[in-house]
């Protein structure tokens, strides 16, 4: 049992940083060319695509007569936001949207397109429609809107929606990746690498220093030959030097 809990390999910074400063170069080249490579890929396969934003204001018809429950009156509208919301993306209003404008478009593909968001502790629920041209994107958006305004009047019996703005008119891509994307998705793959080499090095069992031998194999390290192998390999260029020179001496006597 002793032994067991000897063999086990304990990680410190100094192994962490070391990984680091071994392999730098390679967790640098790897997070430059994966956020180069994938702007290249985003570049090549980039087809833009603009959206476009209205405002709807939610309310009750008989709000000026119960100004005096404006906290109940309030907490009701918020979830007729919540109504609206599914009501926007509903068969009745997608499918009519997408005939008035002729669209070619199944109900699904087009309802992935439409986005809504609701500021917190407001009634006014943000609409937002992706098309392929900002004035495409204006008009289907402001179309979604005024029929769903139509629709949700006849679902709940009394008008409660406002079309308080129109669908803004963006020239900038909203799908276009910025820079700050592709250097976070660089930084990541070389987190990732620095895993990989993590990995690796808890998997190293081979002994690599003196306190190794004396931690797994339990014996003193008496000395070290430093630089045997470099060594070695100038012996082996000196014989074969000595042996070339013999072998020239040779021939020069036999003439």
């Amino acid at each position: 049992m002793k032994h067991e809990e000897e063999n086990v390999k304990i990680i410190t910074l100094k192994d962490l940083w070391e990984i680091v400063r071994q392999k730098w170069l390679v967790l640098v080249l790897v997070a430059v060319f994966s956020a180069v490579g994938v702007l290249v890929v985003h570049h090549a396969t980039f087809t833009p695509r603009y959206a476009s934003t209205a405002t709807l204001y939610i309310l009750r018809q008989n709000e000026r007569e119960a100004a005096q429950k404006a906290d109940a009156d309030f907490s009701l509208a918020l979830k007729v936001v919540n109504d609206c919301t599914y009501l926007l993306k509903s068969h009745a209003v997608v499918d009519e949207v997408i005939d008035r404008a002729n669209l070619e478009i199944e109900y699904k593909d087009f309802q992935e397109l439409i986005t809504t968001r609701n500021p917190e502790n407001t009634r006014i629920l943000e609409v937002t429609v992706e098309a392929d041209t900002p004035q495409n994107a204006k008009k289907i958006v402001d179309m979604l809107c005024e029929i769903g305004q139509e629709k949700i009047s006849e679902a709940m019996g009394f008008q409660q929606v406002n079309l308080y703005e129109h669908g803004t008119l963006e020239q900038e891509p909203s799908n276009r990746m910025r820079h700050m994307t592709a250097v976070l998705f660089g930084i990541m793959m070389a987190v990732v690498t620095y895993a990989v080499f993590l990995v690796r090095f808890l998997l190293d069992d081979r002994i690599h220093t003196d306190e190794d031998i004396e931690k797994y194999l339990h014996v003193s390290v008496l000395g070290t030959i430093p630089n045997a192998d470099e060594d070695r390999r100038h012996k082996k260029y000196a014989y074969y030097r000595s042996a070339a020179q013999n072998s020239t001496g040779r021939r020069s006597v036999k003439k």
